[in-house]
Parts: C-alpha cells; sequence; structure tokens
C-alpha cells in the first residue's frame, strides 16, 4: 500500500518526541513493503533519524514555513503545500500532530482535508487547558476531525479534554500508549551517592510556557530546600535556556541546578539519577516518563496529560494536584520526607511499565492503519 504521513510539529526543531511514534510506524511499514511517503518541515527533513528512513526507501516532501504572503493565499485557497501528498494517490494519509489544535494554524492542511478522498487517520500527541478558546476553532476542529476515520490520542486525560473543547463526541477513536524506544527487562541499578545526594531531574524541551521548569525553581528556592543535599538537572534544549540559567542564580540555586543538555540515549540520564520530576502544564503521554519509569526511576508529576495514568501516588511516584509553585513544593516535601523509598518506588515504576506498554506497537499500529485504509469510510 501507499501510506503518506504528515508532521505538524513547528519547523524550529530538528526532532522531538513527538516524532518517535511516526518514525517506528514508517519503518515497519517500509520493512513490510509498503511505500511511504513523508510530508514534514525542513528541519524534520534534514534530522538523521529522517536520513535513515530514507535510505530504506522514504520519500521525502518538505514543508516550508509560511510567510505573510503565502499564509494569505492559503487562507484563500491560493495556494497549498499539500497539494503533491494529497494528489499522489495514496491508500491513507496518517497525520501526527503535536497539539490537538496544531491543524487550526494550518490553513492549507484544513482546506487539504476538506477535500480528501482517501482516509485520513489522525495522532493527537498532546493537549491542555486553554489550547483550544473561542467557538471559530471549536468549528474548525470539529470539522477537521470529522473527516478522520480514525482519530488516536496517547492519553485519556487528552482525550477526554478534547471532547470537552469541542463539546463533541469523537465517533472513531481510541487511547494508545506511547512506544517505549528501547526495551527495558529489568531497571537500571540503583547508584547512591557518597555524600547521600538527593538526584532530581527533569527531562523535557527547555520552555517554560509548556514544561514549567520555572515553576519547578521557585517551590525549590525557600531556606528550607536551600539547606537540603539535592541536585536538580534540566536535561533538553529548547529558547528558554538563558532564561532558567538567569531565574536558578537569581532563586539562589546556581550550585544545586545544572543545565545536563540534549542526551539521546535515555538510560545514560537514569544511570546517574534518582527522581524523575515532570511539572508540566501540557502533555500528551511522556515519552521521557515511560523511558524513566522503565529505567526503575520514580516519578513526581502534575495532572497534565497521561502522567497521573501511568504513575501510581505513593507507589510509583507522587501526582501533584496542582500547578502552582506552593502546591508544588507540598508535593516536593512528601518526595522528601520518604526518599528512603525511593528506590523500592523505582522498581514498582518498572513493573507498571512493564505491564502497560506494547513492545509490538508498531506493527500493531500499522495493522489498524492499514485496516483503516481498507475500511476507512465505514469506521467513520
Amino acid at each position: 500500500m501507499k501510506i503518506g504521513i504528515i508532521s505538524t510539529i513547528g519547523g524550529k526543531y530538528s526532532w522531538a518526541g513527538s516524532e518517535e511514534p511516526w518514525r517506528l510506524i514508517a519503518m515497519e511499514a517500509l520493512k513490510k513493503g509498503h511505500e511511504v511517503l513523508l510530508s514534514a518541515p525542513l528541519k524534520i527533513v534534514s534530522s538523521a533519524q529522517v536520513r535513515d528512513l530514507r535510505e530504506h526507501g522514504l520519500e521525502v516532501l518538505a514543508i516550508p514555513e509560511l510567510n505573510r504572503v503565502t499564509r494569505r493565499m492559503a487562507q484563500r485557497g491560493m495556494y497549498s503545500r499539500y497539494s503533491k501528498v494529497f494528489n499522489a494517490n495514496l491508500d491513507i494519509i496518517f497525520i501526527s500532530m503535536g497539539g490537538v489544535a496544531d491543524c487550526f494554524w494550518i490553513p492549507d492542511l484544513l482546506n487539504a482535508v476538506r477535500n480528501v478522498s482517501c482516509p485520513i487517520a489522525v495522532l493527537v500527541q498532546a493537549n491542555a487547558e486553554g489550547i483550544v478558546q473561542n467557538e471559530e476553532e471549536r468549528s474548525v476542529l470539529r470539522n477537521f476531525y470529522k473527516k478522520a476515520s480514525t482519530v488516536f490520542f496517547v492519553s485519556s486525560h487528552n482525550h477526554l479534554l478534547a471532547e470537552r473543547q469541542l463539546a463533541w463526541k469523537f465517533p472513531e477513536c481510541s487511547v494508545v500508549m506511547n512506544p517505549l524506544r528501547t526495551r527495558m527487562d529489568a531497571p537500571l541499578p540503583w547508584e547512591e551517592s557518597s555524600d547521600e545526594e538527593l538526584r532530581l531531574a527533569v527531562v523535557a524541551r527547555l520552555e517554560v510556557a509548556d514544561k514549567q521548569q520555572d515553576q519547578l525553581l521557585e517551590a525549590l528556592s525557600n531556606e528550607v530546600w536551600k539547606d537540603r543535599n539535592w541536585k536538580l538537572t534540566l536535561y533538553g534544549s529548547g529558547d528558554d535556556k538563558k532564561y532558567l540559567q538567569r531565574l536558578a542564580t537569581f532563586y539562589g540555586l546556581g550550585e544545586k541546578v545544572v543545565i545536563g543538555g540534549f542526551i539521546d540515549d535515555f538510560k545514560e540520564i537514569w544511570r546517574h539519577q534518582h527522581w524523575h520530576i515532570l511539572p508540566s502544564r501540557r502533555e500528551g503521554m511522556p515519552l521521557a516518563l515511560i523511558e524513566s519509569m522503565a529505567c526503575g526511576r520514580p516519578a513526581l508529576v502534575t495532572r497534565a496529560g497521561g502522567s497521573a495514568e501511568l504513575v501510581e501516588d505513593g507507589i510509583s511516584g507522587y501526582i501533584c494536584p496542582g500547578m502552582h509553585p506552593e502546591v508544588l513544593r507540598e508535593s516536593l516535601e512528601r518526595l522528601w520526607d520518604n526518599r528512603f523509598k525511593s528506590e523500592q518506588m523505582g522498581k514498582a515504576a518498572h513493573e507498571k511499565i512493564k505491564k502497560v506498554i506494547d513492545h509490538n506497537w508498531a506493527k500493531n499500529l500499522l495493522d489498524r492503519l492499514l485496516l483503516c485504509a481498507v475500511h476507512g469510510d465505514k469506521l467513520r
């Protein structure tokens, strides 16, 4: 079959966690002899991951960014970056969306989907309160999703929130757990520090609007926490790196907070860290959380996306009931008071992931896409 894949990730990223699922599907499809056409921004197309797929036969169309002129033309239906994809006589088009409302800001994609003849499957990677803000957006999004033969969400939270945002029930949708990149049959050894230092880590884009590392720094900035023996490493890259460095200094945490940069092999992170802290406002089903738990590390998370669907409060980590520095500090106090249970909770985290992860994720989702390609109209 001929499968089209469209990624709506923003053009400033060369790769993101949201790209891993479609990458695995593309590789599985190519190995099985299917034709795969990818349409993605130039930075994604230029990534090492896509170069590897190209060597296996992936066909690629780079999508340029819209400027003021082309955006106006696209809104009027006079210009489309997706015409080659939608005219390629595909059996199915799989749209991977970083957020539930991404398509609203991509007028030429909306126009193309409005007139599509082949089945459409959509994967929604994230959602949060406030993303859908007015009736115009709701109407556009409802019409977009009505064209899809099936919609996949990566967490129940994202699915139920989307239905509330749109005041509309998705007729054909399901929740699929994000995949684990590397199989972990046992947790990593627990590394105790000689001075009993508690090592905390955030693995996320350095973008405080979504990931809220700034609120975590505020939560850790009082004198009680400054006197405790801990270190926080912020792993990742993003536009707010300098801001977070400056904020750590502003709060007097310069010696306790370090920027760890981007590390591709998640095992290298968790060999040396004890706790994963995710104070996020917006999530889907965080790949970074799945990976840290698979490595046997407990997590403290907010109720963003599917994080609270994975972490069992008091067993494999802690669930922060709110998204404010004071509330976060209260949850951090629970962690500190029970830090002697950290290794035990990490083992529980690993067991949780073993129960819920699908090691045949790419094969199973590809099978569902192929079924959709054959019976797409009947699924609507």
